[in-house]
């Protein structure tokens, strides 16, 4: 069962990986029904890398080269998981600041706007764009 699940774990963490890429793309391009089918692609994926069995075998194969392989592959995986995260916060921050000045909810200066010659400009009151 080893070398078999062993080459089976690297082929799905393989298929993982690829994905993130694909899930990056599709993030930076802001395509919504691609990010929607990866994800529909990942669940599979992810179910089968979390098994019991797979988590038993890495325990018990340490140092065996097929699962060492696996490792290293999870651990590219985890790093392009993590750079998906800090793109789609970084949106979702982006577009949270975007509605507060639309709505006129700024917090304090922690968001601030420039006049015509890129100076900062003077707060007038505290209505929104939409209030106005």
């Amino acid at each position: 069962m080893g070398k078999s699940c062993a080459d089976d774990a690297i082929r799905f963490a393989n298929e993982l990986h690829k994905l993130l890429e694909l899930e990056f793309e599709a993030l930076k391009l802001q395509k919504l029904s691609d990010i929607e089918s990866i994800q529909e692609k990942k669940i599979p994926l992810l179910e089968y890398l979390n098994a019991d069995s797979i988590k038993a075998n890495v325990k018990e194969a340490d140092g065996e080269t097929d699962w060492e392989s696996f490792k290293s592959i999870i651990s590219e995986c985890k790093s392009a998981h993590r750079r998906n995260e800090i793109l789609v916060n970084r949106r979702i921050e982006s577009i949270k600041n975007a509605l507060n000045t639309l709505t006129g909810e700024n917090r304090g200066d922690e968001l601030e706007m420039y006049d015509k010659l890129g100076k900062l400009a003077q707060k007038k009151n505290s209505k929104g764009i939409l209030e106005a």
